[in-house]
């Protein structure tokens, strides 16, 4: 009688040691995946909506300035710009095109010349999940409002734009765009 009841206790931690490793597996991997795949199909529903509009360029004595206008329809909150400049032959290329650095030698400020707030942000996914960088340090601002970008541009290169949506700890790339001096 004592070996019946001393089975089924075994039976019982063995289940509940089981279900609580299950429920570990459960939080630990597929909770995260979810999670990501959630924020991946927000970012590629502003995307598949967003624009950005780049003026011709206003040539100064400290380089080009360009307004720029990130047009991402419904969506109120703050998202990060980041601009780089590669070669202009990588053209063809401009949607895997990713930064040497981390940062950007161009500055950015609003129509009013106030200056725009810098943030570290990062790793840069783009809409399929794909990582495109670890980190970078932009610019912030509240979507769907202009910024001036000033900065010069040498011959033979192109800058390029990046709109950056974030959402949870994730952060994606949902439009990008390029613009010569």
């Amino acid at each position: 009688m004592v070996s019946v009841a001393a089975s089924e206790f075994l039976l019982v931690a063995a289940a509940l040691v089981i279900g609580l490793v299950f429920f570990g597996l459960t939080q630990a991997l597929i909770i995260p995946q979810y999670a990501f795949t959630l924020a991946e199909q927000q970012a590629r529903t502003l995307a598949s909506a967003s624009f950005i509009s780049v003026s011709p360029p206003d040539i100064g004595t400290n380089g080009y300035s360009f307004v720029v206008y990130p047009y991402i329809p419904g969506f109120n909150g703050n998202v990060t710009v980041f601009m780089f400049e590669e070669p202009a032959s990588l053209l063809p290329s401009i949607a895997v095109l990713t930064p040497q650095s981390s940062s950007t030698s161009f500055s950015a400020s609003f129509p009013n010349g106030t200056s725009m707030t810098k943030v570290t942000v990062g790793p840069i996914y783009d809409t399929n999940g794909h990582e495109l960088t670890e980190s970078i340090t932009g610019y912030t601002l509240p979507a769907n409002y202009p910024f001036v970008i000033s900065g010069t541009i040498p011959k033979g290169e192109i800058l390029i734009i990046w709109v950056i949506y974030s959402t949870g700890n994730y952060y994606f790339r949902i439009a990008y765009t390029y613009t010569t001096g």
